[in-house]
């Protein structure tokens, strides 16, 4: 059995350690506030992602400029993932619905 998320850098591929060193230089230059300590740099295996996680499972992923470090969501009702910018263009918002994408999942929680 494999392991589907790795910390591990003999795991990555040259694509993986191309975007570990982008997520790495946007860390370094730019930082990113809303992760907190036990700071991870992670690859996918499944998903061929690579991204940064901090204890609290809070998800670091590089923009679409690849310059600045943004959060990815996970609904815990529906399981959609993305960034807002990706769920803003889906006409889903997770920082109205703390946390949740819609309106629908955040009733559903209720």
């Amino acid at each position: 059995m494999s392991t589907v998320i790795t910390a591990d850098f003999s795991q990555f591929g040259i694509r993986e350690l191309i975007f570990a060193q982008l997520l790495l230089k946007a860390y370094a230059e730019h930082g990113a506030e809303f992760l907190n300590c036990g700071l991870t740099l992670n690859f996918n295996t499944s998903s061929g992602y690579v991204f940064l996680s901090d204890e609290d499972y809070n998800v670091g992923v590089l923009d679409q400029s690849e310059q600045y470090i943004v959060q990815f969501y996970t609904c815990p009702q529906c399981g959609y993932e993305g960034t807002q910018h990706n769920a803003l263009s889906e006409e889903k918002d997770f920082s109205t619905f703390n946390g949740y994408c819609s309106v629908e999942c955040l009733d559903k929680n209720i």
